[in-house]
């Protein structure tokens, strides 16, 4: 974003300009009031001229209606806001994901092997992402049957081989695992199970800093001065900072990072 002149009257853009953030860099955490705010914030300024974005907060505002609320059923409901709804099981999007790979028709005329179909690094990395275990060798076991079978289905492939726990209790309270919120005492936190078992909740990232994610060099630099390919505690607020790209979407970037 851009300041064309002097900004009164928009206290949640003015952080971020103040901080050279654009929206897509947001502190805020997703679907939360202030987040809805920031946006509608950003379409009165640009529609007074107070501001210039860039072109992918340009983007964001023309194709989408983020910052805007509307009548539903009596309710006064967010637009453009994706929820998740309470009887979604992520695991079946990772399910759709195999059942992608298995249909991929360049891929399956050219594999020799179960492994040049489907990327079980991936599938792994994916259901640890969300706070699950995974038994790869359930997991090759379904995907052979299956296969023998011509019926796949991604989801039931999982659901045979994963200890999913989507939930545990800190404080009294239930928690999602494996899942970085914003907020906090610093940018983000998550909560994770130590080897005990125990659920500690990790903060990270200096609230006083952008997440360059979409700057190769910058992204490059950072795993380099961290050394974030030795950083494999989950219970460490390095890991996190190292792997955030992975979680990017679900904390309201457009899309996620594999890698550092």
């Amino acid at each position: 974003m851009i300041k064309l002149r002097e900004v009164i009257g928009y206290p949640s853009l003015q952080y971020h300009l103040d901080n050279g953030l654009s929206l897509h860099e947001h502190v805020y955490r997703y679907n939360s009031e202030a987040f809805i705010q920031l946006f509608a914030e950003a379409r009165e300024a640009v529609r007074n001229g107070d501001i210039e974005l860039n072109e992918v907060d340009q983007e964001l505002l023309e194709t989408t209606d983020i910052g805007e609320y509307a009548e539903y059923n009596g309710m006064r409901v967010p637009l453009d806001l994706p929820m998740v709804s309470p009887n979604y099981n992520p695991l079946f999007e990772i399910g759709c994901l195999i059942d992608e790979m298995i249909e991929n028709d360049e891929l399956i005329d050219e594999a020799t092997s179960i492994d040049e179909m489907i990327d079980f690094d991936q599938i792994k990395e994916l259901v640890e992402s969300i706070g699950g275990t995974i038994n790869m060798n359930k997991l090759r076991k379904a995907v052979s049957l299956q296969n023998e079978t011509f019926d796949y289905n991604g989801f039931e492939m999982l659901k045979a081989s994963v200890d999913y726990i989507p939930e545990a209790e800190y404080r009294g309270k239930k928690v999602a695992l494996n899942k970085p919120k914003r907020g906090g005492s610093k940018k983000f936190y998550v909560y994770v199970k130590s080897k005990k078992g125990n659920v500690k909740k990790v903060s990270f990232g200096d609230t006083g800093l952008s997440v360059k994610l979409k700057q190769r060099g910058a992204r490059a630099s950072f795993a380099a001065r961290h050394k974030c390919a030795q950083k494999k505690d989950k219970t460490k607020a390095g890991y996190w900072s190292c792997n955030i790209g992975r979680y990017w979407k679900s904390l309201g970037g457009g899309s996620n990072f594999s890698g550092y």
